[in-house]
């Protein structure tokens, strides 16, 4: 095996321009499966991760539901005061607030914006909803209950929305009324980035005085997340007079939120391995096409080995060894570079978003990369290595380049 592994890498570097054309072939490949599942998990891992740090013991409410019956009433479904003192007082509720939101244009300096304009609770009773929306003052303060044309500003709208940065005590028009910055904060849950301001503001100016966009529940320790949501669900069928499966609500947990979302990125990174497995296979297909031409040019080599005395299988052997080494060292360069691309990828991602993500690197991933690039290769050259072992030696010395 040792004489076989010397003579293959001897071959290959003899062709060292074609080889290494071949090698970028099956890199490229490699490194876009690798780099799309390290960032794909990566991205998994961390918003997993947020959304159970943030809602691991919160059950979260909104108006419209799925059965049949609720898509024709779900321009009118709403939750109000009423839905949110029903959602207080279902057993294994520990507290509940409500939240509303929408988009407003915003106008700073002279230029206007659509944004989010999100109404939450102010500092008295805040604590819930700024766990579950992520909220997190990095400059200034939170609001009070007399702020009422004060507002917030998530990092991302006051560096990106506007070409003049926003900054405390800043003023932004609304509707043509002035409120003033009073803090500046780290929004990455379910408030989302925009401008947060006291709910009751927020209701009288998007026109909601008895309505939420959302209701979030905190589980009473004891209490399971699926056993309080059921009880939810019971609660607010009883306050609207519904059956079951005619609820025009929805309830989620943590655990489904994280579900649905791994379904939908598990569909995308799908899709987007997919297309790196089509350039592994054009790189198997250049691999083939190499070993066809070796064996072409090499035929009367093919004929003296055989002629002193090697067997088909020997001969067979030599050639998917070569081809198996130019796959393995396409596959290696692949996982490299993948995993700088996805390293870089997740810094940008990280600083753009504002959620912090790390590659998802396990030796599953490297391994079974490397494997898959050995056996592409391998594959590639069984029809050249047939072809080589089937020479007869006679014919094969008689062959002229």
């Amino acid at each position: 095996m040792f004489d076989f592994l010397s003579l293959a890498v001897r071959n290959i570097r003899h062709r060292k321009k074609r080889s290494w054309l071949t090698i970028i072939g099956t890199m490229v490949g490699i490194l876009a499966i690798v780099s799309l599942l390290s960032i794909g998990q990566g991205l998994e891992n961390s918003v997993q991760g947020q959304i159970q740090e943030l809602g691991g013991d919160k059950v979260f409410v909104t108006p419209g539901g799925n059965s049949l019956s609720s898509r024709f009433t779900s321009s009118t479904s709403r939750l109000t005061d009423d839905s949110l003192r029903t959602i207080e007082n279902t057993r294994g509720v520990a507290e509940a607030e409500g939240i509303v939101s929408s988009s407003l244009r915003v106008e700073y300096t002279g230029e206007s914006r659509f944004t989010s304009i999100i109404g939450l609770p102010t500092e008295r009773n805040a604590e819930l909803v700024k766990e579950a929306a992520g909220v997190e003052v990095s400059r200034g303060r939170y609001l009070r209950d007399t702020d009422r044309y004060s507002v917030l500003v998530s990092e991302s709208a006051a560096e990106n929305l506007f070409e003049d940065e926003i900054r405390l005590r800043s003023k932004l028009s609304i509707n043509g009324t002035d409120y003033r910055v009073v803090g500046i904060v780290e929004s990455s849950g379910t408030a989302g980035g925009g401008v947060i301001m006291q709910i009751d503001a927020a209701r009288t100016l998007l026109d909601k005085e008895d309505e939420y966009d959302q209701i979030i529940a905190r589980i009473d320790p004891g209490y399971e997340p699926t056993e309080v949501e059921e009880n939810i669900r019971r609660s607010l069928r009883q306050e609207r007079g519904l059956r079951e499966g005619e609820e025009d609500f929805t309830t989620q947990t943590a655990a489904d939120i994280a579900s649905s979302f791994q379904s939908q990125l598990s569909l995308i990174r799908g899709f987007l391995v997919g297309i790196g497995a089509i350039s592994l296979l054009v790189g198997g297909v250049g691999i083939m096409n190499t070993m066809y031409t070796s064996v072409t040019e090499r035929t009367q080599e093919i004929g003296v080995m055989k002629a002193v005395g090697a067997t088909n299988w020997q001969i067979l052997r030599l050639f998917l060894i070569e081809s198996g080494i130019i796959g393995l060292v396409g596959g290696l360069l692949g996982v490299l570079a993948g995993l700088g691309i996805s390293l870089a990828a997740s810094r940008i991602i990280s600083s753009q978003v504002g959620l912090e993500i790390s590659p998802g690197v396990s030796p599953t991933l490297l391994i079974g990369s490397l494997g898959f690039a050995f056996v592409i290769g391998m594959v590639s050259g069984l029809l050249p290595a047939r072809k080589a072992s089937k020479m007869k030696p006679v014919d094969a010395l008689r062959y002229d380049k």
